[in-house]
């Protein structure tokens, strides 16, 4: 089993026939699978007897959880041993806050972890905005890649706190803010982290306010400064990003789409995790 957090099995991107409607991920020490949609009991019901046996025959496995998750709902369950009081993402010496409930976000983006190794490299002496930070997963690989300073923005009260935690399970200050106001005054920023999600309802959609994003940030740009622009939404192909960035934000060019994790293989690129890189001229 790895050191690291890792997916075990990646039928989401659409390269096992007949099992796209499953994801397994490891976090030492339990196997998280999550089953995505209306599947037949009897093969949920098959899958989870085998995942229960490989708990059994993993020494290191303590936990095996199985999440049915359906559009806005979750329901859990554990299928072998008990879940810890306490358990973390593992990551490149760093460590991350869990959440097993039912909610269907756990904290804590595997697929992200290319977008975090390019941050790291960066980051020395550089002033870093990290928008729709969630649980500061960005933040704090920023600051231990010797970052000047972190501004995490959320709106979500709930997650900046679990990034408050996840700064101080680091050892590292608790660098963070949830006002979107004066964030002109704050700058101008070195590197820009921009993840938010695809779709959510009265928030951000990302093909209609993405390009509103960008223009708000043309001002707030450090002379050089480089951008990470993520998105997660299979219905936007991988031209979308650098189109909306040479229409709205035609200071900076595209400088690389960062590769996949190799745990994570994909039928169709186009509809994967976008993560592009762009500079300031």
């Amino acid at each position: 089993m790895p050191e690291d957090a890792a997916r075990l099995f990646h039928g989401r991107g659409l390269c096992y026939e007949g099992l796209s409607f499953l994801n397994v991920d490891w976090f030492e020490p339990v196997v998280w699978a999550v089953v995505y949609g209306d599947v037949d009991d009897d093969l949920v019901a098959s899958i989870a007897a085998a995942l229960a046996a490989f708990g059994e025959h993993e020494s290191r496995v303590q936990c095996v959880s199985l999440q049915r998750r359906g559009r806005g709902t979750a329901s859990q369950e554990v299928i072998y041993g008990a879940l810890p009081e306490v358990c973390f993402a593992r990551e490149a010496g760093a460590r991350y806050e869990r959440n097993f409930s039912a909610n269907q976000n756990v904290g804590f983006f595997l697929d992200v972890r290319p977008g975090r190794q390019w941050l790291r490299e960066r980051a020395q002496g550089k002033r870093v905005l990290n928008l729709f930070s969630y649980t500061c997963s960005f933040s704090v690989v920023a600051l231990q890649g010797g970052a000047a300073e972190v501004i995490n923005i959320d709106m979500a009260k709930s997650a900046l706190a679990t990034g408050q935690r996840n700064h101080a399970l680091n050892g590292l200050p608790p660098d963070v803010f949830r006002s979107t106001r004066n964030l002109e005054d704050l700058g101008p920023y070195d590197l820009v982290i921009s993840d938010p999600p695809s779709r959510q309802k009265r928030s951000f959609e990302a093909d209609k306010d993405y390009a509103r994003l960008l223009q708000q940030l043309a001002p707030m740009l450090a002379p050089g400064a480089e951008i990470l622009a993520c998105l997660n939404a299979p219905y936007l192909g991988a031209a979308f990003l650098p189109e909306l960035f040479e229409a709205h934000l035609k200071s900076c060019e595209y400088v690389e789409h960062l590769p996949q994790r190799e745990d994570f293989p994909e039928k169709d690129l186009d509809c994967c995790l976008k993560m592009q890189a762009f500079r300031q001229r």
